[in-house]
């Protein structure tokens, strides 16, 4: 079983390809997808768009994927919640008898901010997700400070190289982010006017530009 934690602001296809890619290494049965409610570790400023849109878009992104759940532990929660605090209460809900906690090798490299990063390494062997040709000894500064060092499995996935911040910006100043998320997820960002979208130009409910006699 697969734990994919983040703030997934927006779910984006590099998302979805890691998590695809990583369950088919390690034959996962499931991957749940844990969307953050208060992130304990960023400024809660820059996380843009409200939980419950960025429920709604992951939800909306893994529909048709058998294999793809999403759950609501830290939306629900209304309080900042650390990974080790997240992992066994998701444990709680499912059934698995090995658990991995997915993210990318990039994230993995700063586990030592994390909290308890060894209890959470108890708790399910982290997935450091890496693109090719990616430099594994990245990770070497680790071993010497986690006991639980051995419970890190790097997974080299299909680089993808979009960015939650880059389709944010690139939806403020107007611009398609069509196939570089999920339609279901595009229609999201412009119903709901997520991260600026619309703000100065008329959109129709799948974020076209209208002209100005449409949009009359």
């Amino acid at each position: 079983m697969g734990i994919f934690g983040g703030t997934f602001d927006p779910i984006h296809h590099g998302h979805l390809v890691i998590a695809e890619q990583v369950a088919d290494v390690l034959g996962l049965e499931c991957v749940i997808f844990v969307p953050g409610g208060v992130p304990p570790h960023k400024d809660f400023a820059s996380v843009k768009a409200p939980v419950e849109d960025r429920y709604a878009m992951v939800e909306a992104a893994v529909k048709g994927n058998g294999r793809f759940v999403v759950d609501r532990v830290e939306v629900d929660a209304g309080r900042a919640m650390y990974s080790v605090e997240t992992v066994p209460l998701v444990k709680e809900r499912y059934e698995g008898e090995e658990w991995f906690f997915v993210s990318g090798a990039d994230e993995v490299s700063n586990l030592l901010s994390w909290r308890d990063p060894d209890g959470f390494l108890a708790e399910a062997r982290m997935v450091a997700a890496t693109r090719p040709g990616y430099d594994i000894s990245n990770l070497d500064h680790l071993a010497a400070e986690l006991k639980n060092f051995d419970r890190i499995v790097p997974v080299e996935c299909t680089r993808v190289d979009i960015s939650a911040t880059t389709i944010r910006q690139m939806v403020a100043d107007g611009k398609s982010v069509r196939y570089l998320v999920p339609e279901a997820v595009h229609e999201i960002i412009h119903d709901r006017g997520l991260y600026g979208a619309g703000d100065g130009v008329a959109v129709d409910a799948r974020g076209e530009s209208l002209s100005e006699e449409d949009a009359s």
